[in-house]
């Protein structure tokens, strides 16, 4: 299977497993699994770690993406047909970085891994419980 997985799984993936479900952990775990990061959740946690509002080991952009690389998962680049597509999403909620993740799960056809409450409501396959 593909997962896209959301901000707060790759974080806590890489800082706290334990804040991670029951159900999500061992697909990260499955080397069988291809786990992707958009690159809208790397900038996401680069601004958030660049106010120091998030601590990743090494406290930098780029120790970010050595835990993403030491962890196997691929920067999913953001496309013009990803782009275009949150532009037909329903404006359940205004959070571009969550609307890019979900149009880029729709348009390849991952599932999200995620705990936000709100991406459920589009119609991109999720799952945390």
């Amino acid at each position: 299977m593909r997962y896209l997985l959301d901000s707060n799984v790759l974080y806590w993936y890489i800082t706290d497993r334990s804040r991670l479900t029951r159900r999500v952990e061992p697909l990260l775990d499955d080397a069988h699994n291809d786990l992707y990061v958009s690159s809208a959740s790397l900038w996401e946690l680069s601004i958030k770690i660049a106010k120091s509002r998030l601590a990743v080991p090494g406290n930098t952009v780029l120790s970010l993406y050595e835990q993403v690389d030491r962890l196997g998962i691929t920067v999913l680049p953001i496309s013009r047909a990803h782009i275009l597509r949150t532009e037909t999403l329903p404006h359940h909620h205004g959070d571009p970085f969550d609307r890019i993740i979900i149009a880029q799960a729709l348009e390849e056809g991952f599932t999200i891994l995620t705990a936000d409450a709100d991406i459920p409501q589009y119609a991109a396959p999720v799952i945390w419980k």
